[in-house]
């Protein structure tokens, strides 16, 4: 974050512009719809600031800027068509520890002018660090067709309330939950409708009702999803729930970009589990998810991938359900699924593979993997075991899989440190010491594997062979024929 976004009370404050033209003007309008008590230093103005300071609107000084003194104003604004003068503002305002933005010239600028949605008294303002104008206005545009014209009728029912909310509501927790199923209730919709009497009525009502609700003010546990590893893989549900929770119960391989999206006041708790080093039990962790709900919490459960593939979502549902508490699951994209798509891998494809097994690489009680008779036109997806490959390999070949197979390890898949390494099964040991092969990473054995190079979008820069020959035109996918020639 390159600057911090704040919003400046302005009203009745001395704001100095130098500058008269187009850009001056608009900048003179903005700040005058903000209530400031505007400036302007330059020998001529636009027609339109004319009007202004005839008006008494603004205060006109009809002189160029000459180094006057900027103290009596908080914030300064240099919009002339002179670089020199639009620099020696920016040096006088740095000196006189005043804010200063100097149009189109982002280097001079101590504070930028965003783009702004208004939905008063709703603002949101848009920023690109004075990058990119043009990207923020669209950005803008994207977000003014989401929001509802009236939202702004919604915030002023809050502000009315709020006090008599805090009232009847002590609890800090419990009251932000009222208001959470406020902005999502009846009285929302009345409120954009412009029914105010119904919005007042519908408020009164959810208040009244909310000492004798006792499934709305109980904890609740979120089972969610976090996706593969890239942030922009969770789902849309799985993001709200997030941005809800009071505590978040997150894995090891969580991103700290996603925790972001986070309430800046949640607590944020890692339940990861570091192979070969000190870890939560699940034990420990079923009991530590069940005491944060039943204290009236509401749990984030952030797991990577999806929460019922090797997640033992199952495991902390059961808790849950055994204590008789509130919860919800938000599937997420598998490691599975999300690595095999970012690695231009199908994990099914007519002709070549009718059927997909996702196993684990983890070892039985006798130290043995568990792996499956081989079954030819069925792709294998290997979670974690990468320090036990060569062991895996060694199983596979014993279930019938010939060395020559082919394989591909996706590590970080759907991430900026991704890469894929091609091989066959029978040199996946070899593979994993000589080229560093480290968790996270999918091991997909298969025909499709093949297919890596050809399909490959993600990262294609980083697509490693070893003892595995590069796919050929022969492997190019026909649909005209009921089989497809795997690459060779």
């Amino acid at each position: 974050m390159q600057h911090l976004p704040l919003f400046a009370q302005l009203k009745d404050r001395a704001v100095l512009v130098v500058g008269g033209g187009a850009v001056a003007e608009r900048r003179v309008t903005l700040l005058r719809e903000a209530g400031a008590a505007v400036t302007v230093v330059a020998p001529a103005l636009s027609p339109r600031l004319t009007e202004l300071a005839a008006a008494g609107l603004i205060h006109h000084v009809p002189e160029p800027y000459t180094g006057q003194p900027l103290e009596p104003y908080w914030l300064v604004v240099a919009a002339t068509d002179d670089g020199a003068v639009n620099a020696a503002v920016a040096a006088a305002a740095t000196a006189a520890k005043r804010f200063v933005n100097v149009v189109d010239d982002h280097a001079l600028c101590t504070f930028v002018m965003p783009a702004i949605v208004d939905r008063s008294p709703v603002t949101i303002a848009i920023g690109s660090s004075g990058l990119s104008p043009v990207l923020a206005r669209w950005i803008k545009g994207v977000v003014e067709t989401v929001l509802p014209a009236r939202l702004g009728a919604l915030a002023e029912l809050a502000g009315r309330w709020r006090q008599r909310v805090r009232s009847q509501i002590a609890d800090p927790d419990e009251r932000r939950h009222f208001w959470e199923r406020v902005v999502t209730s009846a009285v929302a919709e009345h409120a954009f409708a412009g029914r105010e009497a119904d919005a007042e009525r519908a408020l009164d009502d959810a208040l009244a009702s909310w000492a004798d609700d006792d499934a709305a003010r109980r904890g609740e546990a979120y089972l969610v999803g976090a996706g593969p590893g890239g942030i922009d893989l969770i789902t849309i549900r799985g993001r709200q729930l997030l941005a809800s929770a009071d505590v978040v119960l997150y894995d090891r391989l969580v991103s700290a970009e996603l925790l972001r999206y986070a309430r800046r006041d949640a607590e944020l708790i890692c339940v990861g589990k570091t192979p070969r080093r000190p870890s939560i039990s699940q034990r420990q962790l079923n009991r530590l998810l069940v005491s944060l709900v039943k204290s009236g919490k509401r749990v984030c459960r952030l797991k990577g991938g999806d929460p019922f593939v090797f997640g033992r979502g199952g495991e902390e549902l059961e808790a849950l359900a055994e204590a008789g508490l509130k919860f919800q699951v938000v599937p997420g994209v598998s490691a599975a699924e999300g690595c095999a798509a970012y690695a231009g891998i199908p994990l099914t494809l007519r002709g070549v593979a009718h059927a997909v097994l996702f196993t684990t690489g983890h070892t039985r009680d006798d130290g043995q993997p568990i792996v499956g008779e081989f079954e030819a036109g069925r792709t294998l997806a290997l979670y974690m075991g990468v320090a036990q490959y060569a062991e895996i390999a060694a199983a596979l070949i014993a279930k019938g899989y010939p060395p020559e197979t082919p394989a591909a390890v996706v590590e970080s898949g759907t991430t900026d440190r991704q890469r894929v390494v091609r091989t066959v099964v029978g040199r996946l040991g070899e593979a994993q010491a000589a080229l560093g092969i480290t968790p996270p990473a999918l091991l997909i054995v298969g025909e499709t594997t093949r297919y890596a190079d050809r399909y490959s979008w993600f990262a294609p820069s980083k697509v490693e062979r070893f003892a595995e020959a590069s796919i050929g035109d022969d492997a190019r996918v026909s649909y005209r024929e009921n089989s497809n020639k795997a690459a060779p």
